[in-house]
């Protein structure tokens, strides 16, 4: 939770500031002075400082002055003051202050501040969970990265002075800081070998070296950014939280554009693949198994008296039953094979490198385990009725025709049958 100290002698603000704070589950402290101030911050841990400018024993410029002499100057601080002008504004930040809010707009702007500090807090909670490796032959640079880590509570972190044993070690991780000049391997070429093994994990060249060319160098073989040594412990702090927000954005819009595909490709009650899906899919095997000489065969087939079972048991349970012989279709294939929902109650199977023989035999395997589905709802015995074709010389349509003929020749034989070419 993160806790937020506000200095202001106004009575006005603090409750307004107070609802607000406490509106997002923030721990809110309040004092009228800048010595009570002092007070709070000896007992208690503050993430951010609001402040007025104007105390009747003391200025705020003088306070901010004396938090920067103090254990507490790495605190972010905000002041809050009627006060307006450039110059007021450029003392207060070349004091460090990180925002500046006119009291006429204070709510809009303290909201506004308050959500990009969350965010903020986010980053430093996902920094923390982070898993990191460090690389720099250099021992004393080492030390210095890991006093910087345990000062703001980073301990998820491993350590390297030699590159091979990083790039030998099997272990993931979500943050690589890399150093750029290196004893027996340029920090270039690990971070080129770590991008082709980990293409979305986060890589940091860190350096002394500070020219232009050869860091647009490294950015370009793969580094998501380049920190110069050295380091300013906020700055470095800031940077690593900073790319960490970019880094989950990225995540979470690739997992979003996962998901796009997914239900693009991807029938919604089944969970197996869509009719586009599977006709697409079966031109490219078919071209696959033309190029390469090799065998294709598919199976069709379909729910028996399906249109029965929803008029007299209901929709609901008709979808059950489409529900669980996807799943036996599922557990009964292969991986190398391709199953779909061709529309309604009908399924199709493509089966790369398979014979006629071979894919009659899983598809009577696959009647029969459909056969013996228990459904506790309703007594009753689902069946369904296939053909099974294999490739020849026709196209993606003419083979879906063959495999489809065979399933109504199965139908017309009594149903709860295969029937092949």
């Amino acid at each position: 939770m993160l806790s937020i100290l506000h200095v202001d002698y106004n009575f006005f603000y603090k409750e307004i500031l107070k609802d607000i704070i406490e509106e997002r589950n923030f721990e809110y402290f309040s004092v009228r002075t800048p010595r009570e101030a002092f007070e709070v911050l000896k007992n208690k841990k503050i993430d951010l400082i609001i402040t007025a400018l104007e105390f009747k024993d003391k200025k705020g410029e003088d306070f901010i002055k004396s938090l920067n002499e103090s254990p507490y100057k790495n605190i972010p601080v905000i002041v809050l003051s009627a006060k307006d002008d450039i110059e007021t504004k450029n003392k207060l930040f070349n004091l460090g202050v990180i925002d500046f809010i006119h009291k006429s707009s204070f709510l809009d702007g303290f909201k506004n501040y308050i959500d990009r500090f969350e965010l903020v807090d986010f980053a430093d909670e996902q920094l923390k969970k982070a898993k990191i490796a460090v690389l720099d032959d250099n021992s004393l640079e080492l030390m210095i990265i890991k006093k910087i880590f345990e000062l703001n509570n980073i301990t998820n972190v491993d350590y390297y002075n030699c590159a091979e044993e990083l790039l030998n070690q099997m272990q993931a991780y979500s943050l690589y800081l890399i150093d750029f000049v290196l004893p027996s391997i340029s920090g270039e070429q690990v971070i080129l070998e770590l991008r082709k093994k980990y293409k979305y994990a986060l890589i940091i060249a860190i350096s002394a070296i500070d020219n232009q060319k050869i860091i647009s160098n490294i950015l370009s073989s793969g580094a998501d950014d380049y920190i110069t040594k050295p380091f300013n412990e906020n700055v470095f702090i800031a940077r690593l939280k900073a790319n960490i927000r970019t880094f989950l954005l990225l995540q979470e819009l690739k997992e979003k554009n996962f998901e796009l595909e997914r239900m693009v490709k991807i029938d919604g009650l089944t969970s197996l693949y869509n009719h586009k899906y599977m006709y697409e899919r079966l031109e490219e095997e078919i071209q696959r198994a033309r190029r390469y000489d090799k065998k294709l065969s598919i199976i069709m087939f379909d729910i028996d008296k399906f249109k029965c079972i929803n008029d007299v048991y209901g929709h609901q349970f008709g979808d059950d039953v489409l529900i669980k012989i996807s799943q036996k279709l599922k557990s009964e294939i292969r991986q190398s094979d391709i199953a779909g929902r061709y529309g309604g109650e009908e399924f199709i199977i493509i089966l790369p490198e398979t014979g006629l023989q071979d894919a009659y035999k899983l598809a009577e395997r696959l009647r029969k385990s459909i056969s013996n589905i228990k459904f506790k709802e309703k007594n009753i015995k689902v069946t369904i009725s296939g053909g099974v074709a294999e490739l020849e010389k026709e196209n993606a349509l003419k083979l879906i025709g063959k495999s489809d003929k065979l399933l109504y020749k199965a139908k017309e034989n009594g149903r709860n049958r295969i029937e092949k070419a």
